[in-house]
């Protein structure tokens, strides 16, 4: 977000827009390690996470995504009217493949190999 001053995009997805540690704001400014280390001004910190979430909602020329986990959501999103705003509950597909590996050399494998092509292995297919 810090590089996109200036910049448009017709379509603008913000993920991770969550509360907590993470999230956004990110609760790492309240950590008390973090402020005996360093004191800091908690508002002002604040205050530029909420710029940065302007800059980033104002990039958008057509249409804007606001990604958040269901009953977690940023302090940010309540201060959007909800004249602007259209919720929807449709849950993300995972896109995290599950990789097979071989259990002797432990390369790769496609789905249904009944034999490591590596090693020659024969593989447990249950």
């Amino acid at each position: 977000m810090h590089a996109s001053k200036g910049l448009e995009a017709k379509a603008v997805f913000i993920i991770g827009l969550t509360q907590g540690a993470g999230g956004f704001p990110d609760i790492w400014m309240e950590d008390r390690i973090y402020q005996v280390i360093k004191e800091s001004n908690h508002d002002m910190l604040l205050e530029e996470e909420r710029r940065l979430f302007y800059v980033a909602i104002t990039r958008a020329k057509d249409e804007l995504f606001l990604i958040t986990e269901k009953g977690n959501e940023s302090s940010f999103l309540k201060e959007i009217p909800d004249d602007f705003t259209f919720k929807t509950n449709v849950p993300f597909k995972s896109v995290i493949e599950e990789i097979t590996l071989c259990s002797e050399c432990s390369n790769r494998l496609d789905e249904g190999f009944a034999f490591c092509p590596y090693c020659g292995d024969e593989q447990n297919l249950d």
